[in-house]
C-alpha cells in the first residue's frame, strides 16, 4: 500500500497524529527557546537541567546517558565545556570507585537560577492543572504510545 493510500485510509487519525506532534514540537520548541536564551547548546541546557531537578541526588554522565537517551560522545563533550566555561565541577564519591558525579558550580547556579528554574516553574505550574489522575493517564498513554512506537520502529531497518 502506497503511503497516500494509508494517508487516506484514516485521515482523522493522521489528522490527530500530526496534531500531537506538532505539539509535541511546540513543547520541545519552548524549552530550545530557553537554552538559545541561556547561551548554551541544547544537551548542555539539558545537563543544568537534570542537575537541577535530580539535586540534591548525585547525577553521573552515564546517569545523564541512561536517562536522557544522550549518546556518550555528546554528554563528554558537552560535559567537558561546562567544567571548562565553570559552570558545572565533577567530584567523586567514596565507595563509588572512578564515577565522577556533576553539581553546579556558584556561576551554575546563577545561569540555572535565571534560565532553567523558571521553566522548570512554570513547567510544574502547567502540569499541576491536570489532576493526579489526569496526570497519571497522561503519562501512562504517553508511555503506552511510545512503547508501540519503539516496537514498530525497531523493525522497520533490521
Amino acid at each position: 500500500m502506497t503511503i497516500q493510500k494509508t494517508l487516506q485510509k484514516d485521515s482523522v487519525l493522521i489528522g490527530q497524529l500530526e496534531l500531537y506532534n506538532r505539539l509535541w514540537k511546540e513543547q520541545d520548541d519552548i524549552w530550545q527557546k530557553a537554552a538559545r536564551k541561556s547561551g548554551l547548546p541544547r544537551t548542555s541546557y539539558w545537563i543544568l537541567y537534570t542537575i537541577v531537578v535530580t539535586a540534591p541526588a548525585p547525577l553521573s554522565q552515564a546517569d545523564l546517558c541512561e536517562n536522557w537517551y544522550f549518546p556518550r560522545q555528546t554528554v563528554n563533550s558537552a560535559v567537558k565545556k561546562l567544567v571548562s566555561d565553570g559552570l558545572v565541577s565533577l567530584f567523586t564519591q567514596k565507595g563509588s570507585g572512578n564515577i565522577k558525579y556533576l553539581r553546579l558550580t556558584p556561576k551554575g547556579e546563577e545561569l540555572a537560577a535565571a534560565y532553567v528554574a523558571p521553566l522548570v516553574q512554570a513547567d510544574i505550574h502547567s502540569f499541576s492543572a491536570f489532576s493526579a489522575e489526569e496526570r497519571s493517564l497522561l503519562l501512562k498513554l504517553m508511555q503506552q504510545q511510545l512503547t508501540s512506537l519503539k516496537e514498530y520502529s525497531e523493525q522497520l531497518w533490521n
